[in-house]
């Protein structure tokens, strides 16, 4: 009984820090794909108001 106590608190110990990192890691990556598709739809409203003021 001892061993499983000891075992699950090791999981526990173990497994609270690395979900954390891999949430920090996920919400970075997430702001990373936001920052490049806003300056994707800044280039693609800059070309859309250049093809604008052609016609």
């Amino acid at each position: 009984m001892v061993s499983i106590m000891g075992f699950a608190s090791l999981i526990i110990t173990l497994g609270v820090p690395i979900a954390v990192i891999v949430l920090v890691v996920s919400v970075l990556k997430i702001k990373r794909n936001t920052e490049i598709q806003v300056e994707q739809n800044k280039r693609i409203i800059e070309l859309l108001e250049k093809v604008d003021r052609k016609e």
